[in-house]
């Protein structure tokens, strides 16, 4: 754990550094900073916050904010220690 995660108390020990930025970028921005990007006729999960996305394209927007909502709930139950690193 980093000094800054230490002092901090918004960072979880349970995250890692990425996931802590990626959550709390989330959490403050909400939908509107969710990183899916339209490419061509697809939508995709960018990387963002040091947070590799999908390797898989969507078909539509709604399904890549499906999976960005997914990944945001794991990392909610990773937070209070619900599952495992």
């Amino acid at each position: 754990m980093s000094r800054y995660q230490h002092e901090n108390q918004t960072f979880s020990p349970f995250l890692t550094d990425a996931e802590n930025h990626f959550l709390q970028h989330i959490t403050r921005y909400g939908s509107d900073g969710y990183p899916a990007q339209k490419v061509g006729r697809n939508w995709q999960w960018m990387e963002s916050w040091g947070v590799k996305g999908a390797p898989t394209v969507y078909k539509t927007k709604r399904d890549c904010v499906a999976a960005i909502e997914r990944y945001v709930d794991i990392l909610l139950d990773k937070n209070a220690g619900r599952l495992e690193a």
